[in-house]
């Protein structure tokens, strides 16, 4: 039997040439006929109501009948989920994630059993009964350390009436399912980021164990071959075409169904969105997806998988997730990026999410719809909380020690930078003989600057924050320390132009601001800290 890499081979082209599709082939009657007596789409017709969706009164008549055939085909429910984060070492390069491994700005964490177990003893408590465990790729979480942590979050849940136990990690072989699925998994969550290769390839830089898309792509083949038999997939949508990505889920979604007669459980619906230290999130792109054509995605999705369940996510505001949720859907309510976050309040995550209210008043604009809210039961008192951790006395002398090492080095990459001024890089020896004293300068930035920056935000200015400007004043030295991550990033990247064309313009430009912004930091920090 064929795995879905070796279908989707042939197939890419096809759908490359319908995602620019110019004119409808089939008429929307027809498509949406076919839609309710079906139900479901293929891609041929799926390109045909994106390109009737170039028409906004067309596109209003493709959501009246997504809403209408959705509430024919799916249970009227609606599951809340809520997503737990194990670890947030990784050893992937994805240019989009918070996580990336070369992100300085990233908080590292693993979160140990014992600290697992008071997260979800609190989260259990809010009434939640359907758990995401969440990680990324961290060669310490295996899947057998993975396997520990379903087993006790599947023990908890039988404790208080049962639940559902999902997982979102990087891709395994059929023996870890296996293994994860005799532990309580009922579920497997995987975005297949993009399905355009060329562009998968741009995103996940070489030697990131993600980087393998083929093995990606067969991860439902193995899935349902271990027995599980509840798939979510998607893209993440933004680092390609959307009507492209979009119409290749749902080609992988119809593989399902033809090759072992499941419709998915879950199609993920997640839009790239600002994530801390990461260039390549903070600006629009010519793939960005508009809040339009975001909307016409669902219903897109909507149509082609009818008693799927959409995942809708913090990523998007309250507004366009209220407004879109149907029947049969999966919404996030409650949702912390990081891991301990429901523990450990106002810590930076992998991407940005946004705020909502609180999980009983959703609930209750849900159910004033005439759905049912799943896997939110009443709240029970919480744990009692651990007493009061000691505040540690901040060593202000090795704080004194460490600006002096940075200061030193601030003024090493000015002389570096004025050297440029001076011996542009014409010759190609002075050239290497700079950027390898670049090289060495960035990197003690991007490790130990970056390093007693994270340190300062999580641990020293909490000691001394006292006042009620106290949270403005940490707020606004995040956002120094995400302008300095992404000033670096964009300095490594300009010293490759440099390195080929030897006009170190825009070099010394970006270089100055880091630097002079660099100083201004530290001086800000030491009147606030020292």
């Amino acid at each position: 039997m064929s795995t879905f890499s070796e279908v989707f081979q042939v197939s890419s082209a096809r759908i490359e040439s319908l995602a620019a599709l110019p004119e409808p082939a089939r008429s929307l009657a027809a498509i949406c006929e076919v839609a309710e007596r079906t139900p479901g789409l293929d891609v041929e017709d799926a390109a045909s109501l994106i390109a009737w969706g170039r028409d906004v009164e067309r596109r209003e008549q493709i959501h009246a009948a997504a809403r209408r055939i959705r509430n024919q085909v799916a249970l009227h429910t609606v599951e809340f989920v809520i997503p737990v984060y194990l670890t947030s070492f990784c050893e992937n390069e994805c240019l989009y994630c918070g996580y990336r491994h070369s992100n300085a700005l990233a908080e590292r964490v693993r979160l140990s059993l014992e600290e697992f177990n008071r997260e979800l003893d609190l989260i259990l408590s809010w009434g939640h009964r359907q758990i995401e465990l969440v990680l990324s790729e961290d060669p310490e979480f295996g899947p057998e350390v993975v396997a520990r942590y379903v087993e006790m979050t599947r023990r908890k849940l039988d404790r208080v009436g049962g639940g559902v136990v999902g997982l979102c990690s990087p891709v395994y072989e059929s023996a870890d399912y296996v293994r994860l699925r005799q532990a309580g998994l009922e579920w497997v969550v995987e975005w297949q980021e993009t399905y355009h290769q060329p562009h998968f390839d741009r995103w996940h830089v070489t030697g990131s164990p993600k980087r393998d898309f083929e093995h990606r792509l067969d991860l439902w083949d193995r899935v349902i071959g271990a027995g599980i038999k509840k798939i979510a997939l998607g893209a993440l949508l933004g680092l390609y075409d959307w009507r492209f990505d979009a119409l290749a889920t749902i080609e992988q979604g119809n593989y399902l169904r033809r090759t072992y007669g499941l419709e998915p459980h879950a199609i993920g619906i997640p839009r790239l969105k600002p994530a801390r230290g990461v260039l390549a999130s903070q600006k629009a792109s010519r793939f960005t997806v508009s809040d339009d054509d975001y909307r016409f995605i669902l219903s897109l999705y909507h149509l082609a998988f009818p008693r799927s369940r959409l995942f809708f996510n913090t990523r998007e505001n309250y507004e366009m997730n209220i407004s879109m949720v149907a029947a049969g859907d999966l919404f996030t309510v409650d949702c912390d990026t990081f891991p301990g976050g429901y523990l450990r309040a106002n810590t930076p995550g992998q991407f940005s999410t946004q705020g909502f209210p609180s999980r009983r008043e959703v609930a209750e604009t849900i159910a004033a719809r005439g759905l049912k809210v799943l896997y939110l039961e009443a709240e029970t008192p919480p744990p009692a909380p651990e007493p009061p951790s000691k505040a540690i006395s901040p060593d202000v002398a090795k704080w004194r020690e460490e600006h002096a090492k940075i200061r030193a080095a601030l003024q090493d990459w000015q002389a570096i930078l004025a050297g440029l001024v001076m011996h542009p890089g014409e010759d190609i020896t002075e050239r290497q003989a700079a950027l390898a004293a670049l090289r060495m300068t960035l990197y003690f930035f991007k490790t130990f600057a970056m390093d007693h920056c994270r340190r300062e935000e999580n641990g020293f200015l909490h000691n001394l924050a006292a006042g009620p400007d106290a949270p403005a004043k940490l707020q606004a030295f995040r956002a120094a320390h995400e302008r300095l991550g992404i000033d670096l990033d964009k300095f490594e990247r300009q010293m490759a132009s440099y390195q080929l064309s030897g006009d170190p313009s825009v070099l010394l430009t970006i270089g100055e601001r880091a630097v002079r912004e660099f100083g201004e930091h530290l001086g800000a920090e030491e009147q606030f800290v020292l």
